[in-house]
């Protein structure tokens, strides 16, 4: 599967009328993966193409994009060298992606701290 068509299938799912969170997150997807298509054209070698793609906004203002790193750096990996695995990696990716994500809105309790 190429690059195109995985900002294709991104599409597709946007589409298919997802949750409000969800689309708004799709819509950024779209947004980001043609501007790696970009990068990837632009970029002296796969080292700058790695540098400016990880500081793509893949979470708000790039804050916790560290923790996505386990995903995120196969994926932008496969996409500068269009492997024929990049479908995987990218689900892979948005799977976890949305974990942590959602994880950060959760109203777990904190260990330690007493509930009233």
């Amino acid at each position: 599967m190429s690059r195109q068509a995985v900002i294709d299938a991104v599409t597709a799912e946007l589409a298919g009328d997802p949750s409000y969170f969800r689309a708004a997150l799709l819509r950024e997807d779209v947004e980001r993966l043609n501007r790696l298509l970009d990068l990837a054209a632009d970029a002296a070698d796969e080292t700058a193409f790695l540098k400016a793609a990880g500081l793509a906004g893949w979470t708000p203002g790039d804050l916790r994009t560290g923790e996505l790193r386990p995903w995120l750096d196969p994926f932008l990996r496969a996409w500068y060298g269009e492997d024929p695995a990049l479908p995987g990696l990218w689900r892979e990716f948005d799977v976890n992606r949305l974990d942590i994500l959602a994880g950060c809105l959760s109203t777990r309790p904190l260990a330690g701290v007493a509930r009233p």
